[in-house]
């Protein structure tokens, strides 16, 4: 369960990844999946029927992106490209229609923003077999943030952005979904190699993921934690040609991925069954640089091919 939650994170970063590599994209963020979501307070509903948000850039390569989960706002963080990005959303309960994003942050800001539309400008859109109607417009308003640290200030009084609502289905992308699902199939029997290390101290989860796969390898590190009324969710990824590298008895393992991650993690393992995961291993998220991804803590599993 934990290692196919692990994938469904990485394909949320990935699609992130998508839409910040594609310069001018006229659909909002895919959504975080609600079960990766730290619960705060009552459980997040359902996927509503809009999505609701905008996108900003900052200094420093940072992209922030505002957008609608069920009643709550999320604001993210992202940094780094495609192939090598890290993010923090935080999220916070809140009204979160159609026209109006209001929430607090706690400690580190508020929002409170109305969306006005410009005109008729209205477009049709289709993406995994649903069909969207999409209608531009400008949220107004006052955005306050600051980051941990102050690795991010926000003073934010307008933005453009949009709002997007469900009109149907597609029938032209049954045959993209269909061979997506193929490929992903065929994957499964490819011989691969993995090292997976998760922490849980009280309702904070810190986890790491290394697989490779023929010549082309993926890391991936994911927190998630409460402050209070407010969820925070950091994860990272990158791509390698290299993965994990294991000894023939898989009994001794070391990877050492490049950035956003810093440093070799070791794993070892004893006659008696007991496993460590040690060294410098770190990653750097968005409020939280070189955060330790090692230590007496975690449970590790190491998986090498036959």
């Amino acid at each position: 369960m934990r290692r196919a939650a692990i994938l469904i994170l990485l394909a949320s970063l990935l699609g992130a990844a998508e839409a910040r590599a594609a310069s001018g994209s006229e659909v909002l963020p895919e959504l975080l999946p609600p079960h990766l979501l730290t619960e705060v307070g009552k459980p997040v509903p359902p996927q509503p029927a809009f999505h609701s948000g905008f996108t900003v850039s900052r200094p420093h390569g940072y992209e922030v992106r505002v957008f609608t989960f069920g009643s709550a706002v999320i604001l993210e963080v992202l940094h780094g490209s495609r192939s090598h990005l890290s993010a923090t959303a935080y999220l916070a309960r809140g009204v979160a229609l159609p026209h109006r994003l209001q929430a607090s942050f706690g400690r580190f800001g508020k929002i409170s923003m109305r969306f006005r539309v410009e005109g008729k400008n209205v477009k049709s859109l289709c993406r995994f077999g649903e069909q969207l109607s999409l209608r531009h417009g400008s949220y107004v308003g006052d955005l306050e943030f600051k980051g941990e640290g102050g690795y991010l200030s926000l003073d934010l009084h307008r933005a453009e952005g949009s709002v997007v609502t469900p009109a149907g289905r597609c029938r032209q992308h049954h045959r993209f979904l269909q061979a997506e699902v193929e490929r992903e199939l065929e994957a499964l029997s490819e011989p691969t190699s993995g090292l997976f290390a998760v922490s849980r101290e009280g309702v904070s989860t810190t986890s790491f993921l290394g697989r490779a796969r023929r010549d082309r390898a993926f890391f991936l590190a994911s927190r998630e934690e409460t402050q209070g009324k407010l969820a925070i969710i950091r994860f990272a990824t990158t791509n390698a040609s290299k993965g994990p590298h294991a000894d023939e008895a898989a009994t001794s393992a070391r990877v050492s991925p490049p950035a956003p991650f810093h440093g070799t993690g070791r794993y070892r393992a004893a006659a008696d069954g007991t496993t460590t995961w040690s060294g410098p291993l770190s990653v750097n998220f968005p409020g939280a640089p070189r955060f330790p991804l090692t230590g007496p803590s975690f449970e590790t599993f190491l998986e090498a091919p036959f």
